[in-house]
């Protein structure tokens, strides 16, 4: 964010400048984006080398002393890899923010799109809300991408040996693609239960950047490559 309250600046990733890409979104500050898809390549292929980048860039906002333990999480999530892409996962990001007491509190955001049956939009959103065992449906609302859905859930997670039972806060927000056969997926998953307010304002603000519409200035829209038609369309017809 700059100095001004009212202007944020944003980083554009390589993606959203795809001739295909047909879903956009913001992270909000504090996350950091791990190429999930490339966590198995060699360190020193390209795909390696922004691995070992997203994971540099993660640590600088952890506290040394909890280095350790947010490597560990991000294990975890490299063995659930495969899992990942079965469930249409197409972006997984870590975020780190310091609670009022100091604490680093950690918390993981997941964009995963899924096909569906024709479906009207804001019929969709509430099907798939409403479906969602054990998550409580807070809202279908009306967002800039269009129709949504919110749910959110608690669950007590299985005590580990040696520590007490924690809970996992999960916020996710259903937003149906226009053509309604696909279904943009937005989920926020935390053990910083306490801070869930926060939370639940911060994937609120994120579900309200996705956009099924380029939202990228015109300076930008003119440098996403032509497709093969396009070009070629272009070099018989001028």
């Amino acid at each position: 964010m700059t100095d001004d309250a009212d202007e944020f600046e944003y980083a554009i990733d390589e993606s959203a400048m795809e001739r295909g890409c047909d879903l956009w979104f913001a992270l909000a500050p504090g996350y950091v984006e791990v190429p999930f898809r490339d966590l198995f390549a060699d360190p020193e292929s390209a795909e390696g080398a922004r691995v070992v980048e997203a994971v540099e860039s993660l640590l600088e906002l952890v506290p040394q002393e909890q280095q350790a333990g947010f490597l560990e999480q991000l294990a975890q999530a490299r063995a659930l890899t495969s899992e990942m892409r079965r469930e249409g996962v197409v972006s997984f990001a870590i975020g780190a923010h310091e609670g009022d007491d100091g604490a680093m509190l950690e918390s993981v955001v997941m964009l995963a799109r899924r096909e569906i049956p024709w479906t009207p939009p804001k019929l969709a959103a509430a099907q798939a809300a409403t479906a969602r065992k054990n998550a409580l449906p807070i809202a279908v609302v009306d967002l800039p991408c269009g129709p949504g859905a919110f749910t959110e859930s608690l669950v007590e997670l299985p005590a580990e040996a040696d520590s007490r039972q924690r809970s996992l806060y999960e916020a996710t927000a259903y937003l149906p693609f226009p053509d309604g056969r696909n279904l943009a997926v937005l989920t926020l998953t935390t053990t910083a239960v306490g801070a869930r307010e926060n939370y639940r304002d911060i994937h609120r603000a994120m579900a309200e950047m996705v956009s099924f519409d380029n939202p990228l200035p015109e300076e930008f829209k003119a440098r996403i490559p032509e497709s093969e038609v396009e070009a070629s369309m272009r070099a018989v017809f001028g």
